[in-house]
Formats: C-alpha cells, sequence, structure tokens
C-alpha cells in the first residue's frame, strides 16, 4: 500500500494532498474520541477531495471509514467496486455472473467450492449486492 499511497501523492495536487491527508487522520481520531457521527464532516469532504483528485486508494480509505462510521453514502462507485477486488475474486465473481455454480467455478480455476464461496463471500460487500442474481445485472468488464 505504500508504493500506491505515494503513487497518489504524486497524481494529486501537493498543496491538498496533505491537507485531505491530515482531515482523514484527524477525522479518525475525533471518532476514537467523540464518536463516529463527529467525524463524518471531515471524512465526506476528504472523500470528495480525494475522488476530484483522483487519489483512488486514499478515496477507498476515506469511503471506508465512513462506512465504519455508519454512513450509508459511502457505498463505492461501480468501477472503485471492481478495483476494491483482488484479481481471483474479479475472475470468480465474472465466473458467477454467467450462473456458473461453485463446483463449477471451482473446476474451472482449480479451487475447491469453499474457497470459490469464501471469495464471493468478500466480494459482495465490495459490490454491494446479497445474491447471485445480483451479480448478472452489474457491468463486470
Amino acid at each position: 500500500m505504500e508504493e500506491t499511497t505515494k503513487t497518489a501523492t504524486k497524481a494529486a495536487n501537493p498543496p491538498a494532498m496533505p491537507t485531505m491527508v491530515t482531515a482523514l487522520l484527524r477525522a479518525r481520531s475525533s471518532a476514537a474520541r467523540e464518536g463516529s457521527s463527529s467525524a463524518r464532516p471531515h471524512l465526506r469532504a476528504a472523500l470528495e477531495t480525494f475522488e476530484r483528485l483522483g487519489a483512488r486508494p486514499w478515496a477507498e480509505r476515506a469511503r471506508t471509514e465512513l462506512r465504519a462510521a455508519g454512513d450509508t453514502s459511502a457505498l463505492a462507485a461501480p468501477d472503485t467496486a471492481l478495483a476494491a477486488l483482488s484479481p481471483q475474486e474479479l475472475q470468480i465473481v465474472r465466473l458467477a455472473a454467467k450462473g456458473l455454480t461453485n463446483r463449477e467455478i471451482g473446476a474451472q480455476l482449480f479451487l475447491s467450492p469453499k474457497t470459490v464461496s469464501y471469495h464471493l463471500y468478500r466480494a459482495f460487500p465490495k459490490l454491494n449486492v446479497a445474491s447471485r442474481a445480483q451479480l448478472a445485472g452489474l457491468d463486470l468488464s
């Protein structure tokens, strides 16, 4: 993550980036001291700035903090949701969206059905879906 952070920092506007990273850290400590609701405005501001600057790793971190603070508006956008998936999760999700069973996916990828199930379990929240039927409606390209 350290290399990704360096890349995001270089790509982003230098004066705004440190300010937003500081805001993110301040919101985190504020949540620990005063409760999560006091951190939400700071986290939202940081998220909006990171997205505007194209600092994806930092935007994901702010989005995660917002979700942890109970904010439901911080759900991942479809393009960032796919980016949040590991390559293995993405491959499995694509096959599941085509209607393959865990056993069939496992046979294709040389994985156990239980491992396939685990990857789907981890991928569903990242995609904000609750079932395979919802996967079929997503653009997974």
